[in-house]
């Protein structure tokens, strides 16, 4: 079974750098350049892993994860965004982010986070 992951960030360098990484893996990867973006292609699919930014215009990531506990609540959530937006990250933990990495972010330690919580999210046989 392939995975389906959401990538929401309004920076298009990063969206693309982890889609590539993410590709790599084997995952279907979808992308949202704001929450708002990610809340219309939640609202039609499925995913598995939601990856966002926090600080974004529009709809923040914080306005995204709260959309996704009330809508998807069994979808996976990591939260990322700059060194500086620490309390902010702490909040999207708090909110039912079940990880966060501060940007610049290791590419392997978030593929490892991506593959730990989509085996976590597999029905057990």
């Amino acid at each position: 079974m392939t995975h389906s992951i959401l990538i929401v960030d309004d920076e298009a360098p990063v969206r693309s750098v982890l889609r590539r990484k993410l590709e790599q893996c084997e995952y279907d990867i979808c992308e949202a350049a704001d929450g708002n973006e990610a809340i219309r292609a939640l609202e039609t699919t499925d995913f598995d892993l939601v990856i966002t930014d926090i600080i974004m215009p529009e709809k923040d990531g914080i306005e995204t994860i709260c959309f996704l506990r009330m809508k998807q609540p069994r979808v996976k959530i990591i939260a990322i965004s700059a060194p500086s937006n620490q309390l902010f990250l702490e909040s999207a933990r708090g909110l039912g982010a079940e990880r966060v990495f501060t940007k610049p972010l290791k590419l392997a330690d978030l593929a490892d986070a991506v593959q730990e919580l989509l085996a976590q999210a597999e029905p057990q046989a």
